[in-house]
């Protein structure tokens, strides 16, 4: 991992350098880090760290100011752990909801036969509400009925996010 130090109205020894390369390279076993830019400033009564991460996809940022500049940096290295942390676990979570999403059926060659799995349902005249009640009582993830108010084919479904839908023949 590469570290530019970059200081402002003072100098550090290459002691702190080395230590503040240590608490960076904490960080390199969450994502492969391509390069570190580390501003440190002093200004009347604050010290300030700015802290870059730069990886391969993605670049963290964090500037802290404290009376102290090594509080500044400590703040700054548990910002940039924490901004990589929540990173990973969104990653991990949308990996996560994808894998149990069923995969899209794959399209057919031309030519080739279709894989149709035939169910036959006897249509019952209800209401939409009745449909409803039918729906949440059996585990299927539709109900196809016969609207009493319309006398049309309707088919009532569960939406992916939890609530339902109507599909409704158009005249």
């Amino acid at each position: 991992m590469q570290v530019i130090f970059s200081t402002r109205g003072m100098t550090i020894s290459n002691s702190y350098k080395d230590a503040l390369t240590r608490k960076l390279s904490k960080l390199e076993p969450l994502l492969p880090i391509i390069e570190t830019k580390a501003v440190l400033s002093k200004e009347k009564h604050r010290r300030t760290a700015a802290l870059t991460l730069v990886t391969k996809l993605h670049t963290f940022r964090s500037e802290e100011t404290a009376g102290d500049l090594a509080v500044a940096v400590d703040m700054a290295v548990d910002a940039l752990a924490r901004q990589v942390r929540e990173m990973k676990d969104r990653v991990k979570n949308r990996k996560a909801r994808a894998a149990r999403r069923p995969a899209p059926a794959a399209q057919p060659r031309e030519g080739a036969a279709l894989d149709v799995t035939v169910r036959q349902v006897a249509l019952k005249p209800m209401s939409v509400e009745e449909a409803a009640a039918e729906l949440a009582q059996g585990s299927d993830d539709f109900v196809v009925f016969t609207n009493a108010s319309t006398d049309a084919v309707n088919v009532l479904h569960r939406r992916r996010d939890g609530g339902l839908g109507l599909v409704e023949p158009v005249a």
